[in-house]
């Protein structure tokens, strides 16, 4: 065989392997392109802080940022106000999370569940995120807290700012001695307005701003506060109570795990709602900063939700205030609350990194 023959050969071979090398890339490109928008759809218990909690994460594409939910109560799990959450996971990858000493995993270990607090909790909730991160590929999430949540979601970004490309708060705490000031007024205030003069002396009498301590719910149940939610709370918590019956019907152990979670955990956290003060003590928050708030939420009361957004400092910050909506304004008005998650939080969140 003639040198010219050889290296024509040689040449040959190597367009050869680089032709299928080219292929192989380009099939390899399609696959991981096409997993990255795949579908997902995972149940799992995974390990935080020392115990086995529940998790859910569901998405149209895995190219989404990923919300995790951190929900309110205390010990009020979200799962089963899936069909809800649905139209997020077109623009998100949505996670549930069963909070240590709630739903599926207080199930897991009942009243033997260990440390329930405040500090724990939000521990649990950083060691979530970091694995979300692992797991699903992403540099940061993005953490939406609700009520309780909102002050386990606040501590999660002071602890670890770096994992977070958002926050975003709706029913969104604030002060505990604000807030207890704030529903004392209102039931003093419309007490007089219905001229009922036996309640306006007992109020008077207690004086403001009532209690304090763990009997203010009993002190609200007294006087019936219920009555000045937002209508749409109102019905939120008909609809709530239809919902039970239908669940317990269905799901009857965990129903009582999220009954019996809702109990027991709400028991064990009042410490750390009394000791609530985030204008004191979250002020500078490290990352970009939302409230998505119900404009008639009495519960966390709207106006000491904008008063504590003046006191943030943040890289970017954003109050939506949602009209006609109140305390769960992200369930009775999910339309206008995923509008400002995806026009509003969503493109700042990728921009910071999820």
């Amino acid at each position: 065989m003639t040198k010219h023959s050889v290296k024509a050969k040689t040449r040959a071979v190597a367009n050869w392997i680089w032709l299928i090398a080219i292929v192989i890339s380009g099939v390899a490109a399609i696959a991981k392109e096409q997993s990255s928008s795949a579908r997902i759809d995972q149940t799992a218990f995974v390990r935080l802080g020392g115990i086995d909690q529940w998790i859910s994460i569901r998405g149209e594409s895995r190219a989404n940022p990923v919300l995790l939910v951190v929900h309110g109560g205390p010990g009020e799990a979200q799962w089963p106000q899936d069909e809800v959450y649905r139209p997020w996971e077109k623009d998100f990858i949505v996670v549930q999370w069963d909070q240590r000493g709630s739903g599926h995993t207080f199930g897991r270990y009942g009243t033997k569940t260990p440390d329930v607090t405040l500090d724990r909790i939000s521990k649990d909730g950083v060691e979530l995120a970091v694995y979300l991160c692992g797991n699903l590929s992403k540099k940061k999430i993005i953490v939406l807290g609700h009520s309780w949540g909102s002050l386990v979601a606040t501590r999660m970004v002071q602890i670890r700012p770096d994992l977070f490309a958002a926050y975003v708060g709706t029913g969104q705490a604030a002060s505990w001695m604000v807030l207890v000031k704030t529903q004392y007024d209102l039931l003093l205030a419309k007490a007089r307005k219905d001229g009922n003069e036996a309640t306006v002396k007992e109020l008077e009498a207690i004086g403001r701003p009532g209690p304090t301590n763990g009997d203010h719910w009993s002190f609200l149940n007294k006087y019936n506060f219920r009555s000045l939610w937002a209508s749409s709370d109102q019905e939120w918590l008909h609809h709530l109570r239809s919902q039970a019956a239908e669940l317990k019907a269905r799901e009857p152990e965990q129903f009582k795990n999220l009954e019996d979670g809702m109990q027991f955990t709400g028991e064990q956290v009042i410490p750390d709602q009394i000791a609530t003060d985030l204008p004191k003590t979250a002020c500078d928050i490290h990352t970009a900063y939302f409230v998505i708030q119900g404009q008639e939420d009495v519960i966390t009361p709207t106006q000491a939700a904008v008063e504590y957004f003046k006191c943030v400092k943040a890289p970017k910050k954003e109050l939506i205030l949602i009209p006609n909506a109140g305390h769960f304004a992200f369930m009775t008005a999910s339309d206008k609350f995923l509008e400002a998650l995806t026009s509003k939080v969503r493109p700042v969140a990728i921009a910071r990194g999820a």
